[in-house]
């Protein structure tokens, strides 16, 4: 869930500051660099872990100039992959948490690990710890400070083998940086991301329904003609966007350009810039504020149910979306709308067909389902190393934990009479998106054991 806020996670990150700087391409004369850590790290980090938890924590430039010196002697390989027999590789299992990320297993060097696939962060990530276990060789190191006084160390290992079920990506470099953060919030290990360059040379097939992964070669994807094509914009990062419509109580529809965004468990997020030029929010829509912290002080986004989302002959009715209040940075972007994320993409099957410049879906069984909302005002955390014990780290004012007595600290051990260590992370927090639900939950808070009763109402 979008809220889900973790101490650990923003104290790492409250650490970095508000310099951006974007790498040109004579920076990365290898091209498979993916523009190494600074975009990688700000668009990638920055834009998924922000959905992730209640704080709006800007990860911003971390000033890694080190990092980015390629190796100018000796020219590696160029990136390519290989399929083990066919030119695809069909339904790969994976999982999905927190609203929609998929989760998939994979190999890098042979060694496996757990990655959250992501079309829009750039190249590929590995986390520093799994680096250094699998004794991966950082060749190029860097230390990024913020306005703290802590360091955050960040690498690059190249020519590696990347290895999916079915697919090998072969002579790939990784952006090594901490992911460890991430995992409490997701209630899963999260070794490394698959990015963008999964994307640039193959068409991607997410079904979110089964759910599963396929992998084609641009030219052996068939669609069946039962599905809808549409066009997108691929910026230069191999970002793809497309036109859609938000529609908001007592106003017109409200046309832009969104980033498609697999990476960000939500459903819109609309960008300070554009919110200001189309006068939205409207004054008297519902919202919940959700303030956080960054280096450069206080931010805000506020989220509220809009009446509509449409995507050519498709409708999301009444979706949770999010405004954005930054007016700097990555979330403050000039150039599009926002982003459509997670949440309203698993109500297909989607085929990411950068090559052709299109993106398809196909409604499935999800698609006419209500958009749910969390209703307890309970921010949670599950703590390694099995994410089954859920921590409270924050409660929303007012809300139904604040009128049931739950506090921040107290551990979760039962709902409903089921034991915590029975359910993962995503499958408490969708018992406490239930309209309307009642629950006794069992609480230990210190040394105290006690039941509470909630009863959960709308917080949008």
């Amino acid at each position: 869930m979008r809220h889900d806020d973790c101490a650990a996670f923003e104290q790492l990150y409250k650490r970095h500051s508000r310099v951006v700087h974007r790498v040109s391409p004579a920076e990365d004369p290898v091209g498979d660099g993916d523009d190494l850590v600074q975009d990688v790290f700000i668009r990638a980090l920055r834009r998924l872990w922000r959905r992730l938890i209640s704080t709006a924590i800007q990860i911003l430039g971390v000033g890694v100039l080190p990092v980015l010196a390629v190796a100018q002697t000796a020219r590696p390989l160029p990136p390519s992959f290989e399929f083990s027999s066919t030119a695809s590789s069909r339904c790969i299992p994976v999982e999905l948490v927190a609203n929609g990320l998929v989760l998939m297993q994979g190999r890098v060097n042979g060694h496996q690990g757990w990655f959250i696939l992501d079309n829009a962060s750039q190249g590929f990530m590995v986390d520093a710890e799994y680096a250094r276990q699998n004794s991966l060789e950082i060749s190029e190191r860097a230390t990024a400070r913020g306005a703290g006084t802590s360091p955050i160390d960040a690498g690059v290992v190249h020519d590696v083998r990347i290895g999916l079920e079915g697919v090998d990506l072969t002579h790939r470099n990784l952006v090594v940086i901490p992911l460890k953060a991430i995992e409490p919030v997701i209630g899963h290990t999260v070794n490394g991301i698959i990015g963008s360059r999964l994307f640039d040379d193959l068409t991607v097939v997410v079904d979110y329904e089964r759910p599963c992964v396929s992998i084609y070669k641009p030219d052996q994807y068939h669609p069946t003609g039962k599905e809808t094509v549409f066009p997108v914009r691929i910026d230069s990062h191999g970002f793809p966007f497309l036109d859609a419509a938000i529609i908001l109580p007592g106003m017109p529809a409200v046309r832009g350009n969104f980033l498609i965004d697999g990476g960000a468990n939500t459903f819109a997020d609309i960008y300070k810039v554009f919110s200001v030029a189309h006068g939205i929010p409207p004054r008297g829509m519902k919202l919940l504020d959700e303030p956080g912290t960054s280096t450069g002080g206080r931010t805000e986004s506020r989220e509220g149910r809009a009446d509509r989302i449409d995507l050519g002959p498709y409708s999301i009715r009444n979706p949770p979306i999010t405004f954005g209040e930054d007016t700097e940075g990555l979330m403050a972007a000039t150039d599009y709308a926002g982003l459509i994320g997670a949440e309203f993409l698993e109500r297909f099957t989607v085929v990411f067909d950068n090559p052709h410049k299109h993106i398809v879906l196909t409604p499935n069984r999800r698609y006419p389902q209500v958009a749910a909302y969390d209703e307890s005002g309970l921010r949670i955390r599950a703590d390694p190393p099995d994410f089954r014990r859920f921590v409270v780290t924050r409660i929303v004012p007012g809300s139904a934990a604040a009128m049931a007595g739950i506090m921040p600290g107290d551990v979760i051990t039962s709902i409903a009479g089921r034991p915590a260590p029975d359910l993962t992370l995503t499958e408490l927090r969708e018992l406490l998106r239930a309209p309307n639900g009642r629950y006794t939950l069992g609480i230990r808070r210190s040394d105290r054991r006690f039941r509470l009763q909630i009863r959960l109402r709308a917080l949008i």
